[in-house]
């Protein structure tokens, strides 16, 4: 039986997992991914070689000398004050971050070593404070330990995953009244890094980037080289109609926002949307998706995005980063830009789905529009009809609140013109000039064949108004 002990306790193999590992200066968690982890010592966010030697010695500290939380806390502070490192959260909260995953992950890895002589494995769900229903129901789960299950399922299994993994032979089994399980499947899902818009596929309940097993380690040197060697992000990407968006919203992310924009180039709208594509590519175009607590100036949840929001955006000169994603209409807008941004603020429910966008019935949208206006009853705006006539209309209307909001940031690079005509199909596009082009630039993006049979000047004009903005 193993002599190994169980809780905070430290041992031979896990100061050993850790002391192998080589120091990786990185931006980003997702920068190491998965199994290299095992290999490479990395804090988000430390990029100076110095700085991260000494939280490495700090860590290797707690782990070899079981140092405490608080102890390990205050090293953290000197540290920061000692390079000078402006890192991001709270200190307090990003040091029991760091002592917490690398604790948890040294620990795991030299059960991974200990456990080698039992024939079977026992999942052991933690006490949490919040449980995660996917790991409870794994709890008293027996499989061998040759199954593939834990190349996946071997703790940790996410942020503040407090699961282990206990030895059990046949003997024992039998004893304790349990059985040997079937191998169980392992369902997927996608999930999108909203800062890089990569695509990855990720076990259903487990964290993004946790679904290996520390302590089952490939050589050193292999894993350093393909860090080394990883593609940059342009390379990883497939190529997109819109390159990137931030969202804080799950179903509303990059990927789903390119699915449903290539449905629309897949019609006779595909001119148009390539015209659009090349005019986020040219300004950089950024998109925000937020949900509306957000984007309220006096709530406590933007300022939890907003070191990312700044990652992603940029500081605007002139403009307090607070100002470039909120608003003080927030309860109404749908959505804002201005034309001192590169990037467009869009409000998102936290149920919304892009992937719902019925893109043929957001299109025939058009067609009601010119219909409501001839009969002498107007749709107050395009996104209103929508919500009102189509099926999965909330959704819809997201997709051409982002478009008119696109609308306004092409008008002000061409310029900002005025228009000559004094038609308009929604009420909303009576309220001034600005709004009568972003109201009509979506029909035109949408269905610019039906907005010419109603008004060829109009489509002419903003054929003329997208090759000023390009341009």
């Amino acid at each position: 039986m193993s002599t190994a002990q169980y809780g905070g306790l430290s041992f031979k193999e896990a100061i050993a997992f850790f002391r192998a590992k080589l120091n990786v200066p990185s931006e980003r968690w997702t920068d190491i991914w998965k199994e290299q982890h095992n290999v490479a010592f990395m804090v988000a966010g430390a990029t100076k070689t110095e700085l991260l030697a000494d939280l490495r010695q700090a860590v290797d500290a707690a782990i070899a000398q079981g140092k405490s939380l608080n102890w390990f806390k205050s090293e953290f502070k000197n540290i920061v004050k000692k390079n000078g490192w402006d890192h991001t959260g709270d200190a307090a909260w990003r040091a029991r971050v760091i002592y917490d995953t690398n604790m948890r992950q040294a620990y795991n890895a030299g059960r991974w070593q200990q456990l080698q002589q039992f024939e079977f494995w026992r999942y052991v769900h933690g006490d949490s404070r919040y449980p995660r229903p996917a790991h409870q129901a794994k709890h008293n789960l027996v499989l061998p330990k040759t199954a593939a299950f834990w190349q996946v399922w071997f703790p940790q299994n996410g942020w503040g995953c407090k699961c282990k993994v206990v030895g059990e032979t046949a003997q024992s089994v039998k004893r304790k009244g349990y059985s040997v399980s079937p191998e169980p499947g392992i369902a997927m899902r996608e999930w999108v890094d909203r800062k890089t818009g990569e695509v990855h596929q990720v076990p259903k309940g487990i964290d993004p980037g946790f679904d290996y097993a520390p302590g089952h380690i490939k050589p050193a040197d292999a894993v350093k080289a393909q860090i080394d060697s990883k593609p940059a992000l342009a390379e990883r990407l497939q190529p997109r109609l819109v390159p990137t968006a931030f969202s804080t919203v799950p179903g509303v992310n990059v990927h789903r926002l390119n699915d449903k924009l290539q449905e629309l180039a897949d019609t006779s709208a595909g001119p148009q949307v390539q015209q659009l594509s090349a005019f986020i590519e040219k300004h950089s175009i950024k998109t925000l998706f937020l949900k509306q607590a957000e984007m309220n100036p006096k709530a406590i949840a933007p300022l939890k995005i907003a070191a990312d929001v700044a990652s992603y955006i940029g500081r605007i000169p002139g403009i307090p980063q607070l100002q470039a994603y909120t608003i003080n209409q927030y309860l109404i807008a749908d959505g804002f830009t201005a034309s001192v941004f590169n990037h467009v603020v869009i409000k998102a429910g936290a149920d919304q789905l892009l992937s719902n966008v019925v893109m043929n019935e957001v299109r025939r949208a058009v067609d009601l529009a010119i219909a409501l206006k001839q009969s002498g009853k107007p749709g107050f705006t395009l996104s209103d009809l929508i919500k009102r006539h189509v099926t999965h209309g909330q959704d819809g209307a997201l997709f051409t609140n982002w478009l008119h909001e696109l609308g306004h940031l092409v008008h002000f690079k061409a310029g900002t013109p005025m228009h000559k005509s004094a038609e308009w199909l929604t009420t909303y596009a009576t309220q001034n000039f600005k709004e009568w082009h972003a109201e009509h630039f979506v029909m035109w993006l949408l269905n610019r064949k039906s907005l010419a049979q109603w008004n060829p000047e109009i489509a002419v004009y903003f054929d003329q108004l997208m090759e000023k903005g390009l341009n």
